[in-house]
């Protein structure tokens, strides 16, 4: 069977597949709906028939991956909020498939400055991220095993270092890489919320 001749959502799905591998390799600019429709197996028409543009395309891509980042991570049902945090960290930086997608991040946050569709995408993604994280600390705060003055903008703290980690990552700055990355952020997730950092990094070897 030819992807076709299968149902709507499974051409979608498989198609959408394709774009996010494609995306990942080759970056935003250097994608083409052609490119897309070779690795789907299809053709060019189907794939604008699913995604009116690349720039659609981006945004259905990133919805994709956040989901699937979610899903991993409610999958894991921490009930400490310290394992919280940790697997958190470990997803994002070098676990499950959420960490190949900082390359799309890349490319959302230099878009987002000239499509306002991508931006709204983009705050709205973040704003998810950094209620996760106020909602970890929360729970942390409420149990006695986490402390913060200001557990929001903690959140916002973490969520920026985060990001700046995943920068040097991406960029392949030669003294970071994903290990790295998730280390330095569980050690400022520590010094930010009062925990001992040797007791997080247990914790991401023990889970």
């Amino acid at each position: 069977m030819t992807l076709a001749a299968k149902a709507p959502e499974e051409r979608r799905r498989r198609i959408l597949q394709a774009a996010i591998d494609v995306l990942r390799a080759r970056g935003f600019s250097g994608t083409r709906v052609a490119d897309i429709a070779a690795a789907a197996g299809t053709s060019p028409a189907l794939v604008l028939y699913h995604f009116s543009s690349l720039g659609d395309v981006l945004v259905a891509a990133l919805e994709s991956v956040d989901e699937q980042y979610y899903a991993d991570l409610d999958a894991a049902e921490a009930t400490d909020p310290r394992d919280r945090l940790v697997q958190m960290a470990a997803l994002a930086a070098e676990g499950g498939p959420a960490f190949g997608d900082w390359q799309l991040w890349l490319e959302v946050w230099v878009r987002a400055r000239h499509d306002e569709r991508i931006d709204k995408l983009r705050r709205s993604l973040d704003q998810r991220w950094r209620d996760e994280l106020a909602n970890v600390i929360d729970v942390g705060i409420s149990l006695g095993v986490l402390s913060s003055q200001t557990p929001k903008a903690s959140a916002v703290r973490l969520a920026a270092l985060m990001d700046g980690l995943a920068v040097q990552v991406v960029l392949d700055e030669p003294l970071m890489d994903p290990g790295q990355m998730l280390e330095l952020w569980l050690d400022g997730a520590a010094l930010e919320l009062g925990t001992p950092a040797s007791d997080l990094r247990n914790r991401v070897r023990s889970t």
